[in-house]
């Protein structure tokens, strides 16, 4: 692609444990393990599944492992606007996301909780931005619309706003409702696992962008593309064929939710190949 524009504590039960003639392990708890002889080529994650595989869990929450959180977000008056309660956990890869839910929760031990603060100088859901607002025919809005309607946009997270009206065209802001503001993102880790492989998204760059000029929420993306299958290698689509990029909003769903993951991870000019899982 180019870019163009939960746990259990198992405590270990040997203080001395030979696991294979490559590996020795010497530890009481899996919090307090230390190792030697580590073949060369494998690296933590092989052992974090090896540990797995003993009854050892992640003790603490790391790039590449699934975190389940609870959590609730408060913005500065006190008003709650997003909270999984009386829903299920977020479910995700540390690594895979490239939001805010990742700093809430790196280094955090199961069972434990964080309140991380996001000013106004990085706002949860961005900066206000004028190249959001567009002008559309007054006609192509429902009868009544007026200045301050609220109206929901297909594909779209959220509803926008119409700020003004001028003669027989309205300006319509689709920034997010809380765009700008302040909060407080208070988060429990409620579970840490080790993902299996064919479940990773994993972005290869080939060819670096300009390492600065990445995807915000809501911008709206160019990419060249060619599909092909894991299995085969088989190519089953590609935008190079007819030379037109594919173009869609970042984060809004209008494309798998590999791509939309990992588009926000590549810069400006980025060439790569991403590995995306079948449930992605």
């Amino acid at each position: 692609i180019v870019l163009a524009m939960a746990a259990r504590h198992t405590p270990l039960r040997a203080a001395f444990l030979t696991v294979a003639p490559w590996f020795v392990l010497t530890a009481l708890t899996p919090a307090d393990l230390s190792f030697t002889g580590v073949r060369h080529g494998h690296g933590l994650a092989q052992t974090r599944s090896l540990l797995q595989r003993l009854g050892a869990v992640p003790q603490v929450a790391e790039e590449g492992l699934r975190a389940r959180i609870e959590y609730t977000g408060t913005l500065d008056d006190g008003t709650v606007f997003a909270t999984t309660d009386g829903q299920e956990p977020l479910d995700f890869v540390i690594g895979e996301e490239g939001s805010w839910v990742e700093e809430a929760v790196m280094g955090l031990a199961v069972g434990q909780s964080r309140d991380l603060r996001l000013g106004e100088d990085r706002p949860i859901y961005g900066a206000w931005r004028e190249d959001r607002v567009f002008k559309v025919p007054l006609d192509a809005l429902p009868p009544g619309t007026t200045v301050g309607s609220k109206l929901d946009v297909q594909g779209g997270e959220w509803e926008v706003t119409v700020v003004s009206i001028d003669g027989n065209e309205a300006s319509v802001d689709h920034n997010h409702p809380l765009v700008g503001k302040a909060c407080t993102m208070s988060v429990n880790l409620v579970a840490l696992e080790e993902p299996p492989v064919s479940e990773r998204l994993v972005v290869e760059t080939t060819v670096p962008g300009d390492g600065k000029t990445f995807p915000q929420h809501g911008d709206s993306i160019k990419v060249h593309y060619t599909g092909s299958l894991a299995s085969t290698g088989a190519t089953f689509d590609s935008s190079r064929d007819g030379d037109k990029p594919l173009e869609f909003k970042a984060g809004m769903g209008q494309v798998i939710a590999g791509w939309d993951k990992a588009i926000m991870r590549m810069s400006l000019g980025e060439r790569a190949t991403l590995r995306i899982p079948a449930k992605l």
